[in-house]
């Protein structure tokens, strides 16, 4: 079976997530997971606007494995340092390693030719990338090395930038707010980018559109040990974030 959840902003795309894993997610072992999800968020800036000012309550609600999640995908997405425990996506955006054929250098910056291509021919179905190598499947030191977001695309349509992403797996309640957060962050660099190195008047007046997360698998913890302290139970703490996230939302 799948599944759409199709959704007004960030925080009404998180919840909603959480809960469809709450109702439909199947248990395997430590896991309550569900298979074949998109996820569609469309923009707009007091969504958005609403979605970074939760970001403390998201911590609290979720302490302390929220803002550990966060600053794990904050590493990947924003430094260029590969770890035994994940590879950069930063660094496999901007210096994949390969070798394109005309090129007499190795490493490609993913991110430049998807705006230059958006310059040239915004209309165009070839503004893709690649995070997953091949390699990193037998590189692996432990199943969580291999990145979990692994390809992704934009497509330019009536002056809306769209990002669709796909996910081999994901944890909602841990890492699901930074994955929102840091992939919106790259539709809007990708965008400000092909406005400033542009004079195309469509590119000019363009918006961010919809976020696209497609998921083979996403899942919540159902106990999450600690290093101190007894586990915290995960199913218990992702229905008290979707009452916190509800809350927010109705007195923001």
């Amino acid at each position: 079976m799948s599944y759409l959840l199709e959704t007004l902003g960030e925080l009404e795309a998180l919840s909603n997530w959480l809960a469809l894993i709450l109702k439909q997610g199947e248990p395997n072992g430590n896991y309550l997971e569900l298979l074949n999800a998109l996820v569609t968020i469309h923009y707009d800036d007091s969504s958005w606007d609403r979605f970074i000012a939760f970001q403390p309550f998201y911590f609290e609600a979720t302490a302390p494995i929220g803002e550990k999640g966060w600053n794990r995908a904050t590493r990947v997405y924003t430094t260029t340092v590969h770890k035994q425990s994940k590879p950069s996506y930063l660094a496999r955006l901007q210096d994949y390693p390969d070798q394109a054929r005309r090129s007499s250098e190795r490493g490609i910056n993913q991110i430049d030719s998807i705006v230059q291509d958006l310059i040239t021919k915004p209309g165009y179905s070839c503004l893709s990338f690649v995070i997953l190598r091949p390699a990193d499947l037998i590189d692996k030191f432990r199943p969580g090395y291999v990145p979990c977001p692994i390809a992704g695309d934009f497509k330019f349509r009536n002056r809306q930038l769209d990002l669709s992403v796909m996910f081999r797996t994901s944890d909602a309640l841990a890492v699901g707010y930074a994955d929102i957060f840091y992939l919106r962050e790259l539709q809007r660099r990708v965008l400000n980018e092909a406005r400033e190195l542009s004079s195309n008047k469509a590119l000019a007046q363009a918006n961010i559109g919809s976020l696209n997360m497609f998921f083979s698998r996403t899942y919540i913890t159902k106990s999450i040990k600690l290093k101190s302290g007894s586990p915290i139970k995960g199913l218990e703490t992702a229905r008290s974030l979707i009452r916190a996230m509800n809350d927010f939302s109705a007195g923001f």
